[in-house]
């Protein structure tokens, strides 16, 4: 280990934390869009459809596995029928899972798209990227999980699907017949099941004290959500960046219906935002702390963006995702501090809002002040072309 992440997992607050045992869960399924349910602890749920599904499948081999990941790279698109070849039961779960819910509203999903509108998709894509990305390290459970299956081992390519998934519910387009939400939702529940059935079986996975024996839990989903669509939400909020009550309405629709298609119950998802921030506060503070492998990812993502040759770009990068996310979280992912840099984003960053949402054609300090860092980073998740397919991993991070 080098000096420099010796020192960061110092800063860190928890560098050698202990479990992530969530509280008694206490949010009531009466909140839910379903309004009814059991009220089961969602830590201790996963996926009862999807899991014994892709089970069966690893049990036919990997060299299977491997063939339908070939197979499953020509479906792309909503509408499209499954390409031949798939195991019927495979097929089975497939178009089951694909199939929007009976509560699904298009003409919310329709509106939610408007939020890629330039008003709104430049704040999406800086608190999708330097905001939910970096937070994503700083949630134990999930930085473990990431960190010890396969994409651990590419986190440009890890981080960048996540968050294009999470950038294309808020897309109009993705949720037509010839967009890819839908498939793109279906394949990563897939990928879920997939890590619960391989993660176990890595030796490190049982030492890292997750608190669970199996991982990706529904609540770890709820959480994730919560570190994407909620706090999004938290922050517009702080930042004075208001969409109208129909707008932030459509936005948490459109999660509610990507929640189903990963899986998540009905009686999980919140039905307004008052919910949705109750349960955010139940689950976010306890999900989140210090690791070493959260410490080491935030780094592998920077270096996947800016390469290690660059010590005052990534300098910038670290001072302005410490604005953006807070100290907690930064300080939880060993972030450099810098007092003068702090200053500078507490001014120019509300400057820059208020320059989007005005009709004031330009403010050039703030243009000028924003570096080229902030775009360098937001680049490698929206570039153009198609990401790299999601597809099921054959074994666990290589050591």
């Amino acid at each position: 280990m080098t000096n420099l992440s010796r020192r960061r997992l110092l800063a860190s607050s928890g560098a050698a934390a202990a479990g992530a045992t969530l509280p008694l869960w206490t949010w009531s399924p009466s909140a839910s869009i379903a309004g009814t349910g059991a009220g089961l602890d969602p830590d201790h749920v996963w996926d009862v459809r999807a899991d014994p599904v892709i089970e069966r499948l690893y049990g036919e081999g990997i060299d299977k596995v491997a063939e339908v990941n070939e197979i499953l790279k020509s479906w792309t698109t909503n509408d499209q029928p499954l390409p031949g070849g798939l195991p019927g039961y495979l097929v089975d779960f497939i178009e089951e899972a694909r199939r929007l819910p009976a509560w699904a509203d298009q003409g919310k999903l329709k509106l939610a798209g408007t939020f890629n509108e330039e008003k709104y998709g430049f704040f999406l894509a800086l608190l999708y990227t330097l905001g939910s990305g970096l937070i994503s390290c700083a949630i134990k459970r999930e930085a473990w999980s990431v960190y010890y299956s396969y994409g651990g081992s590419d986190m440009r390519d890890r981080i960048a699907k996540t968050t294009v998934l999470g950038y294309d519910v808020m897309d109009a387009q993705g949720w037509t017949a010839s967009g890819r939400l839908m498939v793109n939702s279906v394949k990563t529940r897939m990928v879920h099941a997939a890590v619960r059935h391989l993660l176990p079986q890595s030796p490190h996975w049982s030492s890292v004290g997750a608190g669970q024996k199996i991982p990706i839990s529904q609540a770890d989903i709820l959480v994730t959500f919560h570190s994407l669509g909620t706090w999004v939400m938290k922050k517009f909020t702080e930042w004075n960046i208001e969409p109208t009550q129909e707008l932030a309405d459509a936005f948490l629709h459109a999660w509610n219906v990507d929640l189903h298609l990963l899986g998540v119950q009905e009686q999980y998802l919140p039905k307004d935002w008052s919910a949705a921030y109750s349960q955010y506060d139940q689950v976010m503070g306890p999900a989140t702390g210090g690791t070493r492998e959260g410490v080491e990812l935030a780094q592998a993502l920077l270096d996947s963006v800016i390469g290690e040759g660059n010590p005052l770009l990534r300098h910038e990068l670290e001072s302005l995702g410490r604005y953006v996310i807070g100290d907690a979280y930064a300080d939880m992912i060993g972030f450099d501090k810098d007092p003068l840099l702090a200053s500078l984003w507490a001014t120019t960053v509300p400057l820059l809002v208020t320059s989007y949402q005005s009709t004031v054609p330009n403010i050039p300090i703030v243009s000028n002040l924003l570096p080229e860092a902030v775009h360098t980073f937001i680049k490698i998740y929206f570039s153009p072309g198609d990401p790299a397919p999601i597809t099921l991993p054959l074994g666990n991070r290589p050591q």
